[in-house]
């Protein structure tokens, strides 16, 4: 990957160096401010540093977890002759067993659909699970076809149907919330870096103290070094004319019922706006699925994991999928501002053994 420094004065000066030397399809990949050195530092501006890199240095396979697809077996058709003359008389399901690295596909009876167990492998309920399997049978049959293969490119194709894309538009306002330790303000941070330093939006952020004090500091900093107004309370009587509204809200515990209370009376005077669950990927999905359940009384619309170099089945995701009606909007990996931001898709979460089928 060639990365790209570029020293600028502020994120507009940034924003043209990048676009000129990289294109506008350049990545951005840290945002830092610059510490003055010597006797410069009683009258120098702080500047800011940006690592870029062209769009094609950053493939997407260094970005989702690498996930082995079966290794030697080969997904194409694992029933033909080949595959049988190639292992001799090996028991297939111990074949399976031993070459699976990260999942363990069921035995292969004739006939019998095997893709709920190894979604279940891939971190899906049991009853999600079954959602897939009873949708798998409404369009293509009871019988399962001889090929692994096809099977899995028919559950890829049905896993996709319960796909909603975010839609996200590139004006509005979106407001920010999630238990403690989601990394909320961080993801908070990479969107508003990424619209300001790529899109070259125009952007506000709130810092509000709603339901207690807001003290994610690190936040303003941030909003300085890109130039960013922050408020501190929100006045629904006034206008702002930037194209994008980030509302930062401090963490909330799920029996917290006093706290959802107060966010709700905010959230009544803000129409329209987009509200953003955020969570860390990286919980147990049983706790996960606890969290969403506890924040559903509010207008969730959108949904942010975060966490993401912590966790390499990013396929158990798609609970989240298929037990809510909330759209997916990105997907966060590592600290570093923006780094790892990535709208969310389908395609992320399907491991290795999807992709090859």
């Amino acid at each position: 990957m060639n990365v790209v420094p570029f020293i600028a004065d502020n994120a507009a000066d940034a924003l043209t160096q990048i676009r000129s030397k990289l294109g506008p399809e350049a990545v951005v990949l840290n945002v830092r401010r610059l510490p003055a050195t010597g006797l410069s530092r009683l009258w120098s501006r702080q500047r800011i540093e940006v690592l870029a890199c062209a769009p094609e240095a950053v493939a997407e396979r260094e970005i989702a977890p690498s996930i082995p697809a079966l290794a030697l077996l080969d997904v194409r058709d694992v029933s033909g002759p080949e595959f049988a003359a190639e292992q001799g008389t090996e028991d297939l399901s111990a074949i399976i067993s031993r070459r699976a690295n990260r999942f363990s596909m069921p035995a292969l009876v004739p006939g019998k659909w095997r893709s709920a167990a190894l979604l279940e492998t891939m971190g899906v309920t049991a009853l999600h699970a079954e959602r897939v399997l009873d949708e798998l049978k409404r369009i293509h049959g009871d019988r399962a076809p001889e090929s692994l293969g096809s099977e899995l490119a028919l559950t890829r194709d049905v896993l996709k149907r319960f796909w909603r894309d975010a839609r996200l538009p590139a004006r509005g306002t979106h407001v920010f919330l999630g238990p403690p330790g989601s990394g909320k303000t961080t993801a908070l941070c990479k969107w508003l870096t990424q619209a300001s330093l790529i899109e070259g939006a125009s952007a506000r952020v709130w810092r509000l103290d709603v339901p207690r004090a807001n003290t994610a500091e690190s936040l303003s900093v941030h909003c300085e070094i890109l130039n960013t107004p922050v408020e501190r309370s929100w006045n629904p009587a006034v206008t702002w004319p930037e194209e994008l509204h980030f509302v930062d809200l401090p963490g909330v515990e799920t029996s917290d019922e006093v706290a959802f209370d107060e966010i709700q009376k905010l959230l009544s005077i803000m129409p329209g706006a987009r509200v953003t669950l955020v969570l860390n990927a990286a919980y147990d999905s049983t706790l996960l699925q606890n969290q969403v359940r506890a924040f559903s009384r509010l207008p969730i619309t959108h949904l942010l994991f975060t966490h993401l170099d912590e966790e390499t089945r990013w396929s158990k995701l798609w609970n989240f999928v298929l037990g809510t009606n909330y759209s997916m909007s990105f997907l966060s990996a590592g600290q570093n501002i923006p780094g790892r931001f990535l709208p969310a898709t389908a395609e992320l979460l399907f491991p290795e053994v999807f992709r090859a089928s």
